[in-house]
């Protein structure tokens, strides 16, 4: 029996992680920003981002103001792309999705992904 509840429990927690990337991955965005399944090498004026390995690379990138950078997903699980400050904000991005985000200002800009915090990114915006 004890067995029996701890595979339920087991069952109903990814359940729950499941349904809750799901919808995650549902939220809006601004007209900043984009998220899509198309390649990055369709982008222009602007740099990309893989996200691969539960790591951003480059981890930190250096871009002038009016940059659009893409983040690209090659894990087969979802990750955000999330300003820790402002700025980019992506919702979950599942495997082979594209989140675009530009930088207008200059400044240091660090994200992380909400999902699994030791992912950590800069983009350094210069005039």
């Amino acid at each position: 029996m004890m067995c029996f509840m701890r595979t339920l429990h087991v069952r109903l927690l990814l359940i729950s992680t499941l349904l809750l990337a799901a919808c995650s991955s549902q939220s809006g965005t601004t007209s900043t920003d984009t998220t899509s399944s198309a390649p990055s090498s369709a982008m222009t004026n602007g740099s990309s981002v893989t996200i691969q390995n539960f790591q951003f690379a480059p981890q930190s990138i250096t871009i002038k103001a009016g940059t659009t950078v893409t983040w690209t997903n090659q894990d087969s699980v979802s990750h955000t792309v999330t300003g820790d400050n402002g700025g980019p904000a992506s919702g979950g991005i599942s495997q082979g999705q594209t989140y675009s985000y530009t930088f207008t200002t200059p400044g240091t800009f660090t994200y992380h992904c909400t999902f699994h915090p030791m992912m950590k990114g800069t983009v350094v915006v210069t005039q």
